[in-house]
């Protein structure tokens, strides 16, 4: 992988950046969200990561980049568990398959209600069954 030399790469334009007024500011917040962004990307594809191969990816050390999953594991940017001891991170990868399965089944039912609803105001209206107004009650057309 090439994240440690991306990395590298943006520390060395950093100096140049900093003569910007305008980004100046926000260059600090900018490296960080770069980086975490790059260690989710690495972690994504992964149901669990060894720590000291993704310290060596990102040429960092492992307590730092522990510090670093743990911070965007409780800002829950990724969902996953590190195994201090052994110093592997466990992906919580959701059940994709089962969540589309999910989504279909309840998008046929709100569909099915939606056509059933249609179907009963399109045979009120064909035998002309309108509610009758009493005096005194507003007029409602279906």
């Amino acid at each position: 992988s090439r994240y440690g030399s991306c990395l590298e790469h943006l520390e060395k334009l950093k100096p140049n950046l900093l003569l910007d007024i305008h980004l100046r500011e926000h260059l600090g917040t900018l490296y960080n969200d770069i980086r975490h962004k790059a260690i989710i990307q690495y972690t994504l594809p992964f149901i669990s990561v060894d720590l000291n191969t993704m310290a060596s990816a990102f040429k960092s050390s492992v307590s730092m980049l522990e510090k670093e999953l743990a911070a965007l594991i409780t800002e829950n940017k990724i969902q996953a568990r590190i195994d201090s001891h052994n110093k592997i991170l466990y992906a919580r990868h959701a059940d994709q398959r089962n969540a589309t399965f999910q989504r279909a089944l309840q998008t046929g039912n709100e569909f099915e209600r939606d056509i059933k609803a249609m179907l009963l105001r399109a045979n009120l209206i064909k035998h002309d069954f309108n509610q009758k107004n009493w005096p005194g009650q507003r007029k409602m057309n279906l």
